[in-house]
């Protein structure tokens, strides 16, 4: 890992120019697909695998996270949402592995995550209140909420990107230091915990676009939620 190489490198495929970060989210892309595809045929319902053991405590966590934040289960939301905890968590790790980066220390893909957890949450809430519902929800709980309405959806979307990128960022700048400065053995305990914090980043960052979702349905409980996962406690 050098240092020449923390910030996102630009290359060029057929006279394109492409930045390194849109090449690693590819390869995770096809990671995730290509598994799908090659567990879709090896399920079992006797006798799991250890691997398949792992997929179903990830659904089942998420499962109840959205148990615990809205009274039941909405089981619509959950193929989002197992996708982008997934794809974020090992776009986070990516770092991890010689010769790559975390895509997620580009700002670009952090708000082009953003924007997929606020395009779920228009297409989920229009879905639930109907068209006119749903705008009616922006005057709501007066007319004149409509301007602060507006600016909460682009602050929730700018809060979400700086704060993945913020994060990720500043574990792979002080990983990269480290490791151009001391022995390779030195970085390995930052490591682990650069891991950690990946992971942790990840389930924020779902968590948080769930009670996006919830909110944009408009059920009680789910306003409720939006109000506790947006503690500086838990995504700071």
């Amino acid at each position: 890992m050098g240092i020449e190489g923390f910030t996102p490198q630009t290359h060029y495929l057929l006279n394109i120019p492409i930045k390194d970060t849109v090449w690693h989210t590819w390869v995770i892309i096809g990671l995730l697909i290509g598994f799908a595809i090659w567990a879709y045929r090896r399920v079992r319902v006797w006798e799991p695998k250890t691997w398949q053991l792992a997929v179903e405590w990830v659904i089942e966590y998420v499962q109840g996270l959205v148990r615990d934040m809205s009274g039941r289960s909405v089981p619509e939301v959950m193929p989002l949402l197992i996708t982008m905890i997934s794809f974020v968590a090992i776009a986070n790790l990516f770092g991890l592995v010689p010769s790559f980066y975390a895509p997620t220390r580009d700002m670009s893909t952090t708000l082009a995550l953003s924007l997929v957890a606020f395009g779920a949450s228009q297409y989920y809430g229009i879905n639930k209140r109907g068209i006119g519902g749903y705008i009616k929800s922006f005057f709501e709980p007066v007319v004149f909420m409509l301007p602060l309405n507006l600016i909460g959806l682009v602050s929730r979307v700018l809060s979400m990107a700086l704060r993945l990128f913020g994060n990720v960022i500043a574990g792979e700048l002080i990983g990269t230091v480290v490791f151009a400065l001391v022995k390779p053995l030195a970085p390995l305990p930052l490591s682990l915990l650069s891991s950690i914090t990946g992971v942790l980043q990840a389930l924020v960052f779902t968590i948080l676009s769930l009670v996006f979702i919830l909110d944009a349905m408009g059920n009680a409980e789910e306003s409720v939620a939006l109000t506790q996962a947006t503690k500086p406690s838990i995504t700071d």
